[in-house]
């Protein structure tokens, strides 16, 4: 069969509550009736279409949050991102299905029901319910699946067998419609199907027929084909308010989850992440964390990112996170070289920054830096920047010189008391520096490379007056 279809009943529901609430009756109202809920809520009697007064009643300890439509499309966006690097053609039906066109992906996979495990794993990964059916068309495949078919169809005529089959109430048809043929005595859609399309069309009209044809007829959707992001970007609702930051961690783990299949599968890492913490009054507190040098593990994020939230109080109840990769560039190589001993449990150098400045603050670490000076004694370490890994391996590229200078600048030149004579060896220069007639400073030196009686290799100028001094040595 062409075309799959898979519904997804209980999708906020199922992405919002944790591994240990799925124990716990989980409900999602909307205009005061339950529209979602979880297995341990069904197994008290609550089910859609419950008033929240009656849940109440039936279970006093049920977790109850309203539905938000936004957010499941959202959530549904996100899992289709996730199946795009399983199936090719997607499209969305929002705000709870997807349908995948399984023809493209006969080259890749043996056979239909490889291809239909391969698109199980992440969903049972991610303890998602959902409803799904294989048809000839798209309307047969989401009608099916909508009437919890759960049927892969290898031939039409099983797919013309399930259809005959649905209560007329399952086919998908408007409630006006539905009571029209249900008045008719046409209880089932096999026994419409077999009525003469153009009397039903004068009777019921031409919505009628043209459901009945696409349900026959193999037509591309009229939504377009699902495109995956280029950069990552996700939102996740909470079930319920948190008012401690430790609380945030397994709803961050499952964020931070999803931006690692996103990277890994690009091949991609992120130097900084931008969360998000919604609060109840739709206030976003932006939280920025950086890694040093770039990653794309979720648990060594995970460990910034609680580094992080550590640092700060809740003024008001979290009820969303919205995660941003920042910085976003190709992932490098782990090792140099094949033969290279495994690290085994060491903190790289970026994750080690990473800790440190999520710690201590991106100003609490720092580093001495050259300026851009030709006069050594003003562009010597002494200007305080931010560390980064980046700036570590592309510090040579900002060197204002390439000339040799000496490892031991004195803090002020020594004049000589004469001209370096005999048990001096002049081994480099001139070197002639003129420099800083902007500040006021400047400088006109002639500097040498010379070796002393004693053997040191000292840093010598000369001035315009023809003064000696020691401004440095070589180590």
């Amino acid at each position: 069969m062409r075309w799959l279809y898979v519904y997804f009943p209980r999708l906020q529901l199922d992405c919002s509550i944790s591994d240990q609430g799925r124990t716990n009756p989980s409900v999602l109202v909307h205009r005061g009736q339950v529209v979602q809920a979880n297995q341990a809520a069904r197994a008290c009697g609550i089910d859609c279409g419950t008033g929240l007064a009656q849940a109440a009643l039936l279970c006093s300890h049920i977790t109850i949050a309203d539905y938000q439509l936004r957010q499941e499309q959202q959530l549904l966006k996100q899992l289709a991102q996730q199946l795009y690097q399983l199936s090719a053609t997607l499209y969305l039906c929002p705000p709870q299905g997807l349908l995948f066109q399984t023809q493209d992906m006969s080259r890749l996979y043996n056979n239909q029901e490889h291809y239909w495990q391969s698109l199980q794993k992440p969903l049972q990964a991610r303890h998602l319910s959902y409803y799904y059916a294989a048809a000839h068309t798209p309307l047969a495949a989401q009608t099916l699946a909508l009437a919890h078919a759960n049927q892969f169809c290898r031939s039409l005529a099983e797919v013309e067998g399930l259809l005959n089959q649905l209560p007329i109430t399952a086919a998908g048809l408007s409630q006006t419609l539905t009571a029209q043929l249900q008045r008719l005595g046409l209880h089932l859609l096999g026994q419409v199907r077999e009525l003469s399309r153009p009397a039903l069309g004068k009777k019921l009209g031409a919505d009628l027929v043209q459901h009945l044809q696409q349900l026959d007829q193999d037509q591309q959707p009229k939504v377009p084909v699902y495109q995956p992001k280029e950069y990552f970007s996700q939102q996740l609702p909470l079930l319920y308010e948190v008012e401690q930051s430790p609380a945030l961690r397994f709803p961050l783990s499952r964020l931070l989850q999803d931006m690692e299949v996103f990277l890994h599968n690009r091949q991609l890492q992120v130097a900084r992440l931008k969360l998000g913490l919604i609060s109840r009054q739709q206030e976003t507190i932006w939280l920025h964390i950086g890694s040093g040098g770039g990653e794309y593990l979720a648990k060594v994020w995970l460990e910034l990112v609680m580094l992080r939230i550590e640092q700060i109080t809740l003024k008001a109840p979290i009820i969303s996170l919205h995660l941003k990769g920042c910085q976003q560039t190709a992932r490098t190589a782990l090792t140099q070289s094949l033969f290279e001993p495994s690290q085994g449990q060491q903190l790289t150098p970026g994750q080690l920054l990473g800790r440190l400045q999520n710690r201590l603050g991106v100003h609490g670490i720092q580093q001495l830096g050259l300026r851009h000076d030709y006069r050594p004694e003003h562009s010597a370490y002494s200007s305080q920047i931010p560390i980064s890994i980046s700036h570590r391996r592309n510090n040579r590229k900002h060197q204002p010189i390439d000339s040799l200078r000496p490892s031991i600048l004195l803090p002020l030149p020594q004049m000589l008391a004469a001209k370096p004579g005999s048990g001096w060896q002049f081994l480099q220069g001139p070197e002639r520096i003129q420099s800083g007639w902007w500040d006021n400073r400047a400088i006109c030196r002639d500097y040498f490379i010379v070796r002393n009686g004693q053997g040191q290799l000292c840093w010598l100028f000369r001035n315009h007056q023809e003064e000696w001094f020691l401004h440095g040595y070589f180590a």
